[in-house]
């Protein structure tokens, strides 16, 4: 039986890569990311905190969000660059068909892909936590540039699995710039899809190698988490690898630090900033979610039915 071996991730996606991805959407999506432009097997801040475009003209493709509601995927771990395009095509498409059913127009929105090196192989939980955390800072600096240089008229953020704290990092380093007086962008919308992060995640980090991201309800407008406790990868894998519950299998541990942060997020920024929050139990046995079409049986089942992204298009409000 052979071992596993640790794998390199794969750098940027090449332009025509992406732009074959996009063919079966109305609208193509911008595909970006922080992968660098060559295979390193370590995290490295000076690489993997800096964005790409895999377009042949990067401004011009990000100049195409100008007034524009825009939507970044974030995929999860260990999923290589030519899954995460897939992954978020797919995504994108089922996205584009809710809106049109919801008599809205595609072509108002613009649908970016942000992939990162999480892909190193299923036993290196803990490798891909160190690239999401530089990512994050990639993360941050791509909204900033879509909202403050390209004029995108207001960002939502969709992450899957450890996607979640790639978005959480860059909800905090928003918050922290909005604290401070240094910036005016945030997140409109952030939905988690079985994010694989802790269930306490909202706290304070009692140890120095927790990732943990209190701040993060500063640079998030509404926060949606969309949890299953029919996901079996977040109940054993994820418990087995960060000795800790996933906030995507049963939500928070406790309501408290998003609570207060729901007060406080307004009294501290002042009007129109404000944090709002919602947990969303997609789990077969659900007491709230009663639709079956809606519900999560394993990790991957969160937009496996169309259904499933015309209920998350209806929070994008």
């Amino acid at each position: 039986m052979g071992q596993a071996k640790r794998r390199k991730p794969d750098p940027m996606p090449k332009p025509a890569a992406a732009a074959t991805a996009s063919k079966k959407l109305t609208v193509p999506m911008i595909v970006t990311g922080s992968r660098g432009t060559r295979r390193l097997a370590d995290a490295d801040f000076d690489i993997h905190s800096v964005y790409h475009v895999a377009a042949a003209e990067p401004n011009a493709a990000l100049d195409t969000v100008a007034d524009k509601h825009t939507i970044i995927h974030v995929h999860g771990y260990n999923v290589t660059a030519r899954q995460s395009l897939d992954t978020a095509a797919d995504f994108f498409a089922k996205t584009q068909t809710a809106l049109t059913d919801d008599g809205q127009n595609p072509a108002d929105y613009a649908y970016v892909a942000f992939t990162w090196p999480g892909d190193v192989g299923p036993l290196w939980f803990g490798d891909a936590q160190e690239f999401a955390q530089f990512s994050g800072v990639a993360l941050y600096e791509l909204v900033r540039a879509l909202v403050e240089k390209h004029g995108a008229k207001r960002v939502t953020l969709v992450t899957h699995s450890l996607g979640a704290h790639v978005g959480l990092r860059s909800a905090a380093i928003l918050g922290e710039r909005l604290y401070s007086g240094k910036g005016n962008t945030r997140y409109h919308n952030a939905l988690l899809l079985a994010p694989a992060v802790e269930d306490d995640v909202f706290e304070r980090p009692k140890l120095l190698d927790e990732f943990h991201f209190p701040d993060a309800p500063f640079g998030i407008g509404k926060l949606h988490i969309f949890a299953s406790r029919a996901d079996g990868i977040l109940k054993n894998a994820f418990f087995a690898s960060a000795l800790d519950k996933a906030l995507g299998y049963a939500g928070p541990q406790s309501m408290k630090p998003l609570q207060s942060m729901a007060r406080r997020v307004g009294e501290v920024l002042g009007e129109p900033h404000r944090f709002e929050f919602q947990l969303h139990d997609l789990s077969p046995n659900s007491t709230t979610i009663i639709n079956p079409a809606l519900h999560a049986h394993d990790h991957g089942d969160y937009w496996a039915r169309q259904n499933q992204t015309d209920y998350y298009i209806n929070h994008l409000a």
